[in-house]
């Protein structure tokens, strides 16, 4: 990939305000002006909201990295031989259309990187600029983002961990450069997230989300920059982000002890969503359940994505829907479980005789922020990881039914196979967000459903492990 587009850094302008909505409509420049740009509070903003609104385009976290890309690769979808992205879904690397995808996405994720990497270099130069704490939060913002799209990138581009810990990944770039930097050990590289984690959890230490500054609560006190702040990656999401990378790497204690820590202390602020949130007003439904959202990006694209996948006006050739008889199995044929039968439906029109999915369906009413949300990490998440980690069979069994009564479904026996019960849920709960792929992998799982619902798919690292894309390895060398 050519440096001058892997670090080019985009500047955003942004609209002031008193609503979210304001705060977060940018305009993109075309190139850097760092004396007018980064020499105050509001430049900073701008910048670092640059990076949020980047982060929502399709090559990246608007569609490729959650609903779409991942989703093909995790066989969540029905991709048979006629259907635009079979060579997607049937691991043809080596096509073009494929290559172009993994390239974008790299390309795009790492120009995020490299904005970020603008921030930092000369953050700590203007402290005088920013208000009260707001150098440190803008700070562990950047850096929380930085470990997330590094993470993110090993998930997709790194080796199968479990297999090889040590096996040559990908390069962390933790400053502004025009230099390649070298690719590191797998090991080394998780180091590195966790460092920059390590670093933002000290700096978001007192984040106002800790006084309820979420989607649902109103102005803060510091500002409008700092309300919503599940529309930013926040304290709690950098430690269940930290529960997710500790999981990955293997190391189960630390994992369920961040995992604990934030439903403990952020169960308040975040809480499960409620029946009335998604039924209680048919032209409006909470599809996305907003309120246990840790973390999300706002869209203001996602309708726009969701009738170009989704839309059950598309042709069987284009559109993404689950095969139905993988429905009804992983969700053993239970529509009162909130995330079937509100998320999966039969379209009006006879459009299609079969569900199509609903999750980022648009919403009458304008006015509600979650029709644009785009789920990044949730609370459930942490349920799911305290199961997996922790060494209290009857424990495990309780974090699952936490979800389950959440979402309308009957609670598991005490003796229930925790590994089973767990797959399951992992299945039924993020549809659309892109995770089932990275668990698979982080599992070196053998062998997961086809997407047709009518076998299975053999799987090892030559699939798990994207190539790098040539324009990188061309450049480089």
């Amino acid at each position: 990939m050519k440096k001058r587009i892997l670090f080019s850094v985009i500047i955003l302008v942004i609209v002031t305000g008193a609503s979210c909505k304001k705060w977060l409509d940018v305009k993109p420049r075309d190139k850097v002006i760092e004396n007018t740009l980064l020499e105050s509070e509001t430049g900073f903003l701008t910048a670092l909201n640059g990076v949020y609104l980047d982060m929502t385009d399709e090559r990246a976290y608007g569609a490729q990295m959650t609903m779409q890309m991942t989703e093909v690769l995790a066989q969540r979808y029905n991709v048979g031989g006629g259907h635009k992205l079979y060579a997607l879904a049937s691991y043809q690397y080596t096509d073009p259309l494929v290559q172009s995808m993994f390239g974008y996405t790299w390309g795009r994720m790492y120009r995020s990187v490299a904005n970020i990497n603008k921030i930092l270099s000369v953050i700590d130069q203007k402290k005088e600029v920013f208000t009260g704490k707001h150098h440190s939060w803008v700070k562990g913002e950047a850096l929380a983002l930085r470990a997330l799209i590094h993470f993110d990138l090993f998930r997709l581009f790194g080796p199968v961990y479990r297999q090889d810990s040590t096996a040559i990944s990908l390069p962390y770039y933790s400053a502004f450069t025009t230099n390649y930097e070298t690719y590191l050990k797998g090991n080394v590289f998780l180091e590195k997230v966790l460092s920059d984690l390590d670093a933002a959890e000290a700096l978001l230490a007192d984040d106002p989300v800790l006084t309820g500054a979420t989607l649902h609560a109103g102005e803060s006190s510091e500002g409008v920059a700092w309300s919503y702040r599940n529309l930013r990656i926040n304290y709690f999401a950098v430690r269940a982000l930290k529960a997710r990378v500790c999981l990955y790497r293997g190391d189960k204690a630390s994992a369920l002890n961040y995992a604990k820590q934030v439903l403990s202390a952020a169960g308040s602020i975040f809480p499960f969503v409620k029946l009335n949130d998604i039924q209680g007003d048919p032209r409006n439904p909470n599809r996305v359940f907003s309120s246990e959202l840790l973390f999300a990006l706002q869209d203001s694209r996602r309708n726009d994505k969701y009738r170009a996948y989704f839309d059950p006006s598309l042709k069987d050739g284009d559109i993404l829907a689950a095969a139905q008889n993988r429905l009804t199995s992983e969700f053993e044929s239970n529509t009162n479980d909130y995330r079937y039968g509100n998320v999966w439906l039969i379209p009006g029109s006879n459009q299609k005789n079969y569900r199509c999915f609903f999750k980022y369906a648009d919403v009458e009413d304008t006015d509600f922020r979650f029709r644009n949300l785009i789920p990044m990490i949730r609370m459930s998440e942490m349920c799911f990881i305290a199961a997996e980690c922790t060494p209290q069979p009857a424990e495990a069994v309780a974090y699952l039914n936490m979800v389950r009564s959440h979402r309308g479904i009957s609670d598991l026996a005490a003796s229930a196979t925790i590994a089973t019960e767990l797959l399951k849920d992992y299945k039924r709960e993020f549809y659309g967000e892109g995770q089932m792929f990275f668990y698979y992998k982080r599992n070196a799982t053998a062998s997961i459903p086809g997407g047709t619902g009518s076998s299975s798919v053999a799987m090892g690292k030559e699939k798990y492990v994207l190539p790098v894309p040539l324009d990188e390895s061309r450049f480089r060398n």
